[in-house]
């Protein structure tokens, strides 16, 4: 899988990933001042034979967050996911970021299980935060 910085070409495939595994996304205007207004926005695309198959948003600072990260349903199970947050993880490591958080739906019990793969611990809940359903904060550190 190739990972590269993302642009503004890349929006509407953004907006239609997160629409097939959210359901909602961030939405064209969100992503376009994330790339080119905030100066702490990191946003990459994971790719296959130049097809997009997921991305991972960060916003980075000395601690960082995943703003959104998905992959595309049929590309799931091949380890782009791994991939992706790996080079997250990595990226974060080089600028000296001390932590990485994200919120999570409570019953998307896939991804808690990669966070924890990866190390992450379970914060706290957000009440509500999706609408009718909670979120669990997941917390790692990274340069600790």
């Amino acid at each position: 899988m190739n990972i590269r910085p993302a642009t503004v070409d890349d929006i509407l495939a953004i907006v239609n990933l997160e629409n097939d595994v959210f359901k909602e996304s961030l939405g064209e205007s969100f992503l376009y001042d994330e790339m080119m207004l905030n100066p702490f926005s990191h946003i990459v695309i994971g790719e296959v034979d130049q097809k997009m198959v997921g991305y991972i948003g960060l916003r980075v600072d000395e601690e960082a967050e995943i703003m959104n990260f998905a992959v595309f349903p049929h590309e799931q199970k091949k380890g782009y996911g791994k991939a992706l947050l790996t080079y997250a993880l990595d990226y974060l490591k080089a600028h000296y970021v001390k932590t990485l958080s994200l919120e999570v739906r409570e019953s998307n019990l896939v991804a808690q299980k990669l966070y924890l793969s990866f190390g992450f611990k379970k914060s706290h809940i957000r009440k509500n935060y999706y609408q009718n359903e909670d979120a669990i904060v997941f917390i790692k550190e990274v340069n600790p």
